[in-house]
């Protein structure tokens, strides 16, 4: 008898998370549903108690046995299933890429890369602009020659024109 409700709690939770991954891929969009702190609420939700259920529910059908060792391991497979579940949404959330414009004046005192000497001291290096490398004209600003691939510091932003050590 307890084996039976062991596979409708299995059964349901499954076919809650199946509808749930369905309609996630092909009706919408993943809501990660959590914040990037660690509090208890993005832990206890409605995905978590789901997968609680999955974990907890087959592995009692499974194992058959009733005594409280089993219930022990069943829980704590069960919170191992909703610790898993808010790991991945918490990944999946950092991913999600918040662009800020950046100055041009924000990028003093960043170390670019030499990529391209277009001569008279001046060069397109590239640097971490906006979350990216980006590629920028530069000007030598005490005339030092550079090769492809040296790293400098740009220095100064003056007039519309970024300067280079």
């Amino acid at each position: 008898m307890s084996t039976n409700i062991f596979l409708i709690i299995a059964l349901v939770t499954t076919g809650i998370f199946v509808i749930q991954f369905i309609l996630s891929i092909f009706f919408g969009d993943l809501d990660a549903d959590v914040d990037v702190d660690t509090d208890i609420s993005s832990v206890v939700s409605f995905k978590g108690l789901t997968h609680f259920g999955i974990g907890f529910g087959w592995y009692m059908y499974l194992i058959g046995n009733t005594d409280i060792q089993s219930y022990s391991i069943a829980i704590l497979i069960g919170l191992f299933f909703v610790f898993a579940v808010w790991f991945l949404y918490k990944k999946a959330y950092q991913l999600q890429q918040v662009n800020k414009t950046e100055k041009t004046e924000q990028l003093v005192g960043r170390e670019c890369t030499i990529y391209f000497k277009q001569g008279d001291g001046k060069y397109i290096v590239q640097v971490s602009r906006d979350g990216a490398m980006r590629e920028v004209d530069v000007v030598s600003e005490a005339g030092k020659t550079y090769q492809t691939g040296d790293k400098t510091i740009i220095s100064i932003y003056k007039d519309g024109t970024l300067y280079i050590q």
